[in-house]
């Protein structure tokens, strides 16, 4: 999987931009089911960063606005951002509430937003699909933009997660992994290299699925 084809530019067009929404609206009921828990603990995290309306929050890459309902009820206001401007136009009708300030095109990589001017930064559903050298231009980013907060996602290796892929490839040649599970350890170290502390970690369905939700908090040290 190339990073810039295949993630960086393969949502920035029309119809790639419908299916990922389509995925969580009119995808399988594993892929729904999975996309309403993932919802679940993320409202779970929010909870506990205890956000009032003097915070702010942005939501980056926001995609098709998956968590918006969510951050529409959260006190605090919203900022969305993303690469891709066919995205964020299905996003429109995903951010209801009177704290969201609008979009931000943006690479996440290199975002315009001043430094530290976020308590929490929301991070989904893309590290599993970078090389490790842009999880870390992500990572550092992201550390910077934030005060306090980091909600993110990650796709993670086990046997259990081995054995899925297998069956998939046997079931479905042309199926493509992640290119980027790592081991749970892994993360943690890779997460802890840029100054952040491992609050709380959601397994969005044990066993079943790689996906898990981390809710780290920079480090005051390191500010």
């Amino acid at each position: 999987m190339d990073y810039e084809t295949d993630t960086k530019n393969a949502y920035r067009n029309k119809e790639k931009a419908k299916d990922y929404q389509d995925q969580y609206i009119k995808g399988t009921k594993w892929a729904r089911f999975t996309m309403w828990r993932q919802k679940a603990l993320i409202k779970r995290a929010l909870y506990r960063c205890n956000l009032t309306a003097k915070d702010r929050i942005l939501d980056i890459p926001c995609g098709t606005g998956f968590i918006g309902h969510i951050l529409s009820d959260n006190p605090a206001s919203v900022i969305a951002s993303d690469i891709s401007i066919d995205m964020m136009s299905l996003a429109n009708n995903e951010y209801q509430g009177a704290n969201f300030y609008g979009f931000v095109q943006s690479d996440i990589t290199e975002t315009p937003f001043k430094r530290s001017a976020f308590s929490c930064v929301i991070l989904l559903a893309l590290m599993h699909r970078l090389p490790k050298e842009i999880r870390g231009k992500v990572l550092k980013e992201v550390t910077q933009l934030s005060n306090k907060y980091i909600i993110v996602s990650y796709s993670i290796e086990s046997p259990a997660q081995k054995i899925k892929q297998w069956v998939l490839k046997k079931v479905q040649p042309s199926h493509v992994p992640a290119p980027s599970s790592i081991p749970l350890q892994e993360v943690i170290n890779e997460l802890t290299s840029y100054g952040l502390i491992v609050r709380n970690m959601f397994h969005i369905v044990y066993f079943l699925s790689a996906k898990v939700v981390f809710l780290v908090e920079r480090d005051e040290n390191n500010k």
